[in-house]
This record gives C-alpha cells, sequence and structure tokens, in this order.
C-alpha cells in the first residue's frame, strides 16, 4: 500500500504525517473514542508519541493498510488493518467525534474496500462492540453482514461483547 492515496468526494485516505501526531493523539485520548476503539492507555505523552509514530511507520509499510482519514487535509480518523489472513482482512477505524455523524466513517470505509477488492482480497471483516449503534450502522451501510463469530473482550474494566461484520467479493456489487 506504499505511496497509494484513496480520494472519495471529501476525503483522503493517506499516510500519516509526521505533523499529525497532535491531532492523532487528540483522537485516541478523546473520551469516545477510548471507549470504543482498543487502545493502550496513553496518559503520558512519551507512550502517546510512542504509539503515533509506530502508526506513521506502519502507514509506510507495504504490507499494512494503514490510512490516516483528511478532511480538507485536516486528519479527523484513522482506518487500519487489525489482521490479515491469506485473502481476509480485518479493519478498524475511528473517527474523532466532533466528525461524528457526517458519513465520514462510511465514505473511508467503503472508499478502503473498493481499495482492497482491487489488492485481491476476497473478505473484509470489521468489528465494533455490541453497544456501538453507531460502528454498526456504518458497516450495515457498507454492505456487510453480520457473522455469528462474537467475543467477549474485557477492554478498561468492563466486559464487552464484540459483534463482527463481513463482506465478501461476491456481495462487492451491493455497496
Amino acid at each position: 500500500m506504499t505511496n497509494t492515496t484513496i480520494k472519495t468526494d471529501r476525503l483522503t485516505l493517506d499516510r500519516i504525517r509526521s505533523e499529525d501526531a497532535d491531532d492523532l493523539i487528540e483522537i485516541f485520548r478523546h473520551k469516545q473514542v477510548k471507549a470504543t476503539y482498543m487502545l493502550p492507555d496513553l496518559d503520558d505523552d512519551a507512550s502517546a508519541h510512542e504509539l503515533f509514530e509506530r502508526i506513521r511507520v506502519m502507514s509506510e509499510r507495504g504490507d499494512k493498510y494503514v490510512r490516516g482519514i483528511y478532511l480538507k487535509n485536516k486528519l479527523i480518523g484513522i482506518i487500519n488493518d487489525t489482521e490479515i489472513t491469506n485473502s481476509s482482512i480485518e479493519l478498524g477505524y475511528a473517527i474523532h467525534p466532533a466528525f461524528h455523524s457526517k458519513g465520514y466513517a462510511t465514505e473511508a470505509l467503503k472508499a478502503m474496500i473498493d481499495y482492497l477488492w482491487e489488492r485481491g482480497f476476497d473478505e473484509i471483516i470489521a468489528g465494533a462492540f455490541e453497544e456501538n449503534a453507531a460502528s454498526i450502522r456504518v458497516m450495515e451501510k457498507c454492505g456487510m453482514t453480520r457473522l455469528s463469530k462474537v467475543d467477549s473482550i474485557d477492554y478498561r474494566g468492563k466486559s464487552h461483547n464484540c459483534v463482527y461484520f463481513s463482506i465478501k467479493r461476491a456481495n462487492a456489487t451491493a455497496i
């Protein structure tokens, strides 16, 4: 995926830039994002910048699918692979809550799905905590269907059911 920029009507999915450290750290530290996007605690600046740098470097690697989501050159979110198995890839995504309910997550996920079809993937999976209705709706809008797989995950002192959605290449015409 190195040097690949994905453009939509309103967004650009691109490598994460060094100058975006503060924006991505702000996203990761936001209470709403921390509640639904599995992250380590980033209370101290050193650990926050270390995580940012690891993610920035991954966004430049050819074997990873990590992109910043930009609106008019401002980083508003991230979309990334969490697992790749043969021709299947699992994605995660987060949008700064100030940009929620504007269709940006759906637009970014649809663009990444189209891009991953071009890269030869046959199945794209994403998951969300069962109580995260907005993320579930994003996956449904992208043509993904719920799988029977459910994981129980302890995160930040609370047990969550993580539900998964998938779209297969044969269903790609639905989006």
